[in-house]
């Protein structure tokens, strides 16, 4: 459950930050790179409290990382490529 709501909060920031951001004028390059650089440090610090408190494996906490910031830079990169057509 953890996972989807993380999954959900991301979506939702990248959703906020691509409304916003072309409202205020900015490229869609720049708020991409924002995003990305926002999505990994959030999901490292994530899978930091998930290793240190919640005592996951590393591994697994890889492994689910990669999902939580996979699937939302994947969107973002898919609502660039179709934007664009």
């Amino acid at each position: 459950m953890h996972t989807a709501i993380i999954l959900a909060i991301g979506l939702i920031l990248l959703g906020g930050t691509l409304f916003f951001g072309q409202r205020l004028g900015i490229s869609r390059q720049i708020l991409g790179a924002g995003f990305l650089g926002m999505w990994l440090l959030a999901t490292i610090i994530n899978g930091a409290i998930g290793v240190l408190t919640a005592h996951q494996s590393l591994l697994s906490e890889l492994m689910i990382g990669l999902a939580v910031f996979g699937l939302p830079a994947v969107t973002m990169a898919l609502f660039m490529v179709l934007d664009d057509a």
